[in-house]
């Protein structure tokens, strides 16, 4: 039966696993031959009909993958980039050259589809590592972000390799290699002098960092100048320096669950403290903050007591809440926790403007006793002490930042994503 009829009967066998099977691979008999036509028809069949083909052309192999790429290569749009991504990206080991070969193409998304399929290879093309690294300094974002990901789908056992990239070259991967080490296990795959180079690079940076404007869903606020103690009182471990830049990408990926030999899981979460902000450390701990894991008046209580004063600010704009709380000395001072029973706690602090102040104010009104009109958490943060938002050009920045875990011996390497300095 010739290829277009096999591919009408494909049609007709709807939802039959073995029938299709059966024509899937009547398709891919005749091999190199039958997977131009195979490509082609790829934009003209229904949607379960393509994945048939795209099972065709990767039973052909080596073949069915140069038939598809030398398709772009001729026309533009035939077929489109969604169907024959899904075909290039879905080759098995056999096509591990072509897919190298690939990562030379003169078209970027040729070059963005072969690393999509070496990720869906994993260790299996752990060989091809070298060939994927520098696409970890790509110009293009989306191709950055792939190579990312296929670095860690091939690397779990890279660290070796990438080091000794790292001590005896070539030269012109040393870079690469570091980057993709953080990838497959953070600054735990680090010899030594490598993780004494980041720290250096980071402090670099530091010195550098362009202050910007930082988010304003969930943070804590304390003084600069003792800021030390945070560490202890908030039971951090395996601090490294870091940048900014560093510790919002960090929090991008802040979780992480580890188990122990016995088999208990625990979950661990990264921590990033902002170098010094107009005399202020901000502290980002998003998941845990925003879940409310940690008991936060306990938490402000600790932190108060170690460094002078702690503040907690967080808003969520689905529910409308607002919160916001200040401990000073190890004990708590004033917070405003919209929803909550009783919403003011504490006396009113002196840049608290009064409920009087409001025109439309009724003293017949029923009001708590200590409630004023500054229930808006930024309003209060840029009060107390810095507006992340309001970050910009003109705040005094000092110092590095510093990125942290909530539990020993957890270290970074447990944590997915790529940490950008």
């Amino acid at each position: 039966m010739d290829q277009a009829a096999l591919l009408a009967e494909l049609e007709e066998t709807g939802r039959d696993p073995e029938a299709t099977a059966d024509i899937v691979r009547r398709l891919a008999e005749p091999g190199a031959d039958a997977a131009p036509g195979l490509v082609a028809a790829l934009g003209n069949v229904s949607r379960s009909a393509m994945w048939s083909l795209r099972d065709a052309l990767r039973l052909i192999g080596p073949a069915g993958f140069d038939a598809a790429v030398a398709s772009r290569s001729r026309a533009e749009k035939v077929p489109d980039w969604w169907e024959l991504g899904h075909v290039l990206r879905g080759f098995d080991e056999r096509c591990i050259p072509q897919y190298t070969a690939a990562l030379s193409h003169p078209m970027n998304e040729i070059r963005r589809q072969a690393l999509w399929g070496l990720q869906n290879l994993g260790e299996a093309a752990a060989g091809t590592l070298t060939d994927v690294i520098p696409f970890l300094n790509d110009p293009d974002s989306y191709m950055r972000h792939q190579a990312e990901k296929t670095v860690r789908a091939l690397g779990a056992n890279a660290g070796p390799a990438l080091r000794g990239i790292r001590r005896d070259g070539p030269v012109h991967l040393r870079r690469h290699a570091l980057t993709a080490l953080a990838l497959v296990g953070g600054t735990d795959q680090f010899d030594r002098r490598d993780r004494q180079a980041l720290e250096r690079l980071a402090r670099i940076k530091a010195d550098q960092d362009t202050p910007e404007s930082l988010p304003d869903h969930c943070w804590l606020a304390v003084p600069g100048a003792l800021y030390e103690g945070l560490f202890d009182a908030m039971g951090l471990h395996d601090r490294v320096p870091c940048t900014i830049s560093m510790g919002l990408s960090a929090m991008e990926n802040d979780t992480t669950v580890v188990t122990d030999p016995d088999g208990t899981k625990h979950t661990a979460f990264r921590v990033f403290v902002t170098p010094e902000l107009d005399g202020w450390r901000l502290i980002y701990a998003d998941t845990p903050l925003g879940e409310m894991t940690w008991d936060v008046d306990d938490l402000l209580d600790r932190l108060s007591a170690v460094c002078g004063q702690a503040q907690f600010f967080c808003q969520d704009v689905h529910s409308d809440s607002m919160i916001w709380s200040v401990a000073v000395d190890g004990a708590p001072r004033r917070r405003y926790w919209r929803y909550e029973d009783p919403e003011w706690r504490g006396e009113p602090m002196d840049w608290e403007e009064p409920l009087t102040a409001d025109p439309e104010y009724d003293p017949e009104d029923a009001y708590e006793p200590n409630a004023t009109l500054e229930s808006d958490v930024n309003s209060a943060a840029h009060s107390l002490s810095v507006e992340p938002t309001e970050v910009g050009s003109t705040t005094t920045l000092r110092g590095h930042g510093w990125l942290a875990i909530t539990r020993p011996g957890v270290g970074h390497g447990a944590f997915t994503g790529v940490v950008r300095i």
